[in-house]
């Protein structure tokens, strides 16, 4: 897509009847509810919308995604929607805008957007381990340490329970944003929590932990885990007990073979040594690239 064709694309906002067509776009990482869309059409040789973004606010942090159809360059349509993003958020009262997915050093987006006066504002460790190798080592552990495991305690799956129930102690060590939390956990969300996966230890009638899951084309994402109990081998029997639940649900030699999860800046020492007992290894970093506006 050179310079003259670039100019042929009209930035806009679909209309109506148009809203199917531009959320198509996305299907890959479907934006909230209610995000504002744009899209870039093309006339020619038809009618077609090639490029889109969503944004949408969360207090004071806006948050973007951009997208375009196989074959059109990024480059070229990086300018002429992230004005319009700027514009708008400058309206809102927008303090910081933020790319909406985490990117990897190597990420054209990135590289784009750090062009345009983006920076990496942090960075989150990633870690990958083989869904065979982590079902084994909580078979194992669960074998000689079923013994030790409170007889009050249980599993059960998020299908059963509202988002309430956790989201104290989610808010508490600030793991999710309470809107993400609310949008993953309905049943009709894209891309959201996997409902039989995703669990809550219970101490008898008192949610003690959780662990929730989302399913990529690729890997299992493991988006939340904790566990309240301040004793240490208390906690990290609470995480096997969660796990437990995850690997009775999964399918360890199914299609999906990894499952990833990541460490936040407090997390980081125990989410690698978690990584590393399960045979796993770290990925590259990515990043949170957003702008101070």
């Amino acid at each position: 897509m050179n310079e003259a064709v670039a100019r042929e694309m009209t930035v806009r906002e679909p209309n109506a009847g148009e809203l199917g067509r531009a959320l198509h776009l996305f299907q890959d990482a479907p934006p909230p509810r209610e995000a504002w869309l744009l899209v870039g059409e093309r006339a020619l040789p038809i009618p077609r919308f090639v490029a889109g973004s969503a944004a949408w606010a969360r207090g004071t942090t806006g948050q973007f995604r951009l997208t375009c159809r196989p074959g059109v360059a990024r480059r070229d349509i990086a300018g002429p929607f992230l004005e319009k993003i700027e514009q708008a958020a400058h309206k809102l009262g927008v303090q910081v805008m933020e790319y909406a997915d985490l990117l990897a050093d190597d990420n054209e987006w990135s590289a784009l957007l750090q062009e345009r006066g983006f920076e990496c504002l942090r960075s989150e460790r990633f870690f990958e381990v083989s869904t065979i190798a982590a079902n084994e080592r909580v078979t194992r552990m669960v074998a000689s340490y079923q013994a030790d495991i409170p007889p009050t305690w249980r599993t059960e799956s998020i299908r059963q329970h509202p988002p309430d129930v956790v989201a104290e102690m989610i808010l508490q060590h600030r793991l999710m944003p309470p809107a993400d939390l609310q949008r993953y956990w309905r049943g009709d969300a894209a891309g959201g929590f996997d409902p039989d996966l995703s669990a809550i230890l219970f101490d008898g009638a008192q949610p003690i932990g959780t662990l929730l899951w989302r399913r990529s084309p690729t890997a299992y994402l493991l988006d939340v885990r904790v566990v309240t109990c301040e004793n240490r081998r208390l906690r990290a029997l609470g995480n096997l007990c969660l796990f437990r639940h995850a690997s009775q649900r999964g399918d360890a030699n199914g299609p999906i073979r990894f499952m990833q999860f990541r460490g936040g800046e407090t997390e980081h020492r125990e989410t690698a040594n978690l990584a590393l007992r399960m045979g796993g290894r770290e990925l590259p970093p990515r990043g949170v690239i957003g702008k101070r506006l």
